[in-house]
């Protein structure tokens, strides 16, 4: 498994790297990280465009209003999706179709050929 963050400054300070080179060691992507950030890496990345929008879904189908409720709904959510096998093989999928559409397009525009 490798772990992938969105190279946001905050995410890149010594205090992270650090984090992840010791939970995961030559296993992280991101500024500064033993893999450099992907071109195009939002769209080959299922968060971005599977998960969070199917959790935010799970979440906020009935409006929260307690903090405790968030936290609760949220870990809810994440085993819902954890438990959901065929959608995340749908999403897997999803990634390998657009990771050879992405290689087809030598990484330039490809959202029209999905």
């Amino acid at each position: 498994m490798y772990f992938q963050h969105d190279g946001a400054s905050p995410h890149s300070s010594r205090e992270v790297r650090n984090f992840l080179n010791s939970r995961f060691p030559g296993r992280w992507i991101g500024c500064s990280g033993p893999h450099n950030w992907p071109a195009r890496s939002p769209d080959l990345s299922p968060l971005d465009y599977c998960v969070w929008g199917w959790m935010k879904e799970l979440v906020y189908s009935v409006k929260v209003v307690m903090r405790d409720e968030l936290h609760s709904r949220i870990l809810d959510a994440a085993d819902h999706i954890r438990n959901s096998q065929w959608k995340l093989q749908r999403a897997t999928r999803a990634v390998h179709n657009r990771a050879a559409a992405s290689v087809a397009a030598s990484s330039g525009i490809f959202e029209n050929k999905l």
